[in-house]
């Protein structure tokens, strides 16, 4: 892609640790989170763990591309049910290996489309929200396994 087709956005947060807590302000934005991990964990359980965010963040993007891409396709989606799992190798954050390369294994996600669509266009629209999602892309370009169905 030719730099004159880009669209370059710049995403900030700031971060303030205390502990296993850390809290992050979304810079530019009234949005703060906090994350941790539970206390079986070692953490205080005062919020979703970064991997539980980050599986948020992608059924999120889903959804949000799933609209843009409907509009494109000129077809009413009324709802939109996604469902997904990340498999993810803990090996280097559990310190037995260096890298956390490679660790993400497989993602399976189901999305079930509630409005006035046909299979097909369900088809076609997944086949396009899944390419254009960057969270899954990212996801897909690091050797994970994408396994996406969309119906209705």
């Amino acid at each position: 892609m030719s730099q004159e087709n880009q669209h370059v956005e710049t995403f900030k947060a700031t971060a303030q640790g205390n502990g296993w807590p850390t809290t992050i302000n979304i810079t530019d934005t009234e949005w703060v989170l906090q994350t941790d991990e539970p206390t079986e964990d070692g953490g205080s359980n005062s919020g979703a763990n970064p991997m539980q965010y980050f599986a948020a963040s992608l059924a999120g993007c889903q959804n949000e591309q799933a609209q843009v891409v409907a509009e494109e396709l000129g077809i009413t989606i009324n709802k939109i049910d996604i469902t997904l799992e990340i498999d993810m190798d803990l090996s280097s954050f559990m310190g037995v290996t260096d890298t956390s390369k490679g660790s993400y294994k497989e993602v399976r996600l189901k999305a079930i489309v509630h409005g006035d669509v046909t299979q097909e266009q369900v088809n076609e629209l997944g086949k396009k929200v899944d390419n254009r999602c960057p969270i899954l892309g990212l996801l897909a370009s690091s050797g994970c396994k994408i396994v996406s169905h969309w119906r209705i």
